[in-house]
C-alpha cells in the first residue's frame, strides 16, 4: 500500500539479474495514472542504475496489461495539470533512453496508452487473445505520446492507418502478422516466454553491448544514414578497447558461459534523442 493507503501502482521485484515491474492495478484493469506513470519511470530508472540488472520484464497484474488511461481523471488541460506536467521531465518515451532491453509480457487489454508504453518497449511477447488497439478515434480524441510515429514504424503505414483510423481491436495472433508484437503465444505462457527471454539476455550477452545498441537502433531511426554510419563506427572502435570483446572471445575459444561485468550505473541512459 502507499501512503495514502491506495494500492502500490507498480510493483517490482529482481529475479536472476532481470528486474520484473508488474503494473499493479488490477481492479481497473492497469488503466493508466499519473502516479502509475511517475511509479514506473522511477523504477525503470532504479533498474537502470543497478549493476545486478541486466534485462527488464513488464507485464500487468490481473486480466490486462494495461486497459489504456483511467477515463475517471481525463480532463481538458487545466494550470494544476499543466504544473505537474511540467514538474515530471522524463517524457512518455522514457523507456527508449533506458540503456537495458525491456521485455513486455502483454496479455488482456493493451490499449491506448497502454499499448504506447508497451511499444516503447524493446521486444513483445503477446498472448494469442490478448486484445490490442488504439480506440482513439472512438473516443474522439487522436494519437498520443508518439504512438502515431512508433506505430508506423513498427508496421508499416498501410497498417498504422487501420489501426488508428478504425480504432478495431487486433488479437495477439494478428498483431505478431503484422510485426506490432514479436510473437504471439498460448496466454498461460506468455509471462514465462518472456523471462526466458529476458534471462537468456542476462545470461549470455553483454550488457554494454545491448546498451550501446539499443542506443544505436533509437538514435538511428531519428537520424539520416550518414550520421548513423559515423556513430556506428565511433561506437564500435569504442568497444573494441574495452572488456566485453576480450571475454566474449575468451569464452568462445575456452569453450565455456560468458562472464560480463554488469553495465556501469553512469551508462544506465542511452542519452537524448536526436532532434
Amino acid at each position: 500500500m502507499s501512503a495514502s493507503g491506495e494500492e502500490t501502482p507498480v510493483l517490482s521485484e529482481v529475479d536472476g539479474g532481470v528486474g520484473l515491474i508488474t503494473l499493479n492495478r488490477p481492479d481497473k484493469l492497469n488503466a493508466w495514472t499519473p502516479a502509475m506513470r511517475l511509479a514506473y519511470f522511477d523504477t525503470l530508472e532504479m533498474f537502470a542504475s543497478d549493476p545486478d540488472v541486466r534485462a527488464i520484464v513488464v507485464r500487468g497484474a490481473g486480466r490486462s496489461f494495461c486497459s489504456g488511461a483511467d477515463l475517471s481523471i481525463i480532463r481538458a488541460p487545466d494550470a494544476q495539470s499543466e504544473a505537474a506536467r511540467a514538474a515530471e521531465s522524463r517524457q512518455y518515451w522514457f523507456p527508449l533512453s533506458i540503456g537495458k532491453p525491456i521485455v513486455a509480457a502483454i496479455h488482456g487489454p493493451c490499449l491506448g496508452i497502454g499499448l504506447q508504453q508497451a511499444m516503447f518497449c524493446d521486444i513483445r511477447f503477446a498472448a494469442r487473445d490478448a486484445k490490442i488497439g488504439a480506440p482513439y478515434v472512438r473516443r474522439g480524441i487522436v494519437g498520443e505520446m508518439g504512438i502515431t510515429w512508433m506505430l508506423s514504424r513498427l508496421c508499416g503505414v498501410g497498417a498504422a492507418n487501420d489501426i488508428m483510423l478504425s480504432g478495431r481491436m487486433l488479437s495477439g495472433e494478428e498483431a505478431a502478422r503484422i510485426g506490432l508484437v514479436n510473437e504471439a503465444v498460448e496466454p498461460d505462457q506468455v509471462f514465462e516466454r518472456a523471462m526466458t527471454y529476458a534471462r537468456d539476455l542476462a545470461a549470455n550477452c553483454s550488457p554494454l553491448a545491448m546498451r550501446t545498441v539499443k542506443l544505436q537502433l533509437y538514435h538511428d531511426l531519428m537520424d539520416e544514414f550518414t550520421p548513423s554510419f559515423d556513430r556506428s563506427e565511433r561506437l564500435l572502435d569504442e568497444v573494441l578497447r574495452g572488456e566485453d570483446v576480450k571475454e566474449g572471445i575468451a569464452a568462445v575459444r575456452e569453450k565455456r558461459p560468458v562472464r560480463f561485468p554488469g553495465l556501469d550505473p553512469q551508462l544506465g541512459s542511452t542519452g537524448a534523442l536526436p532532434k
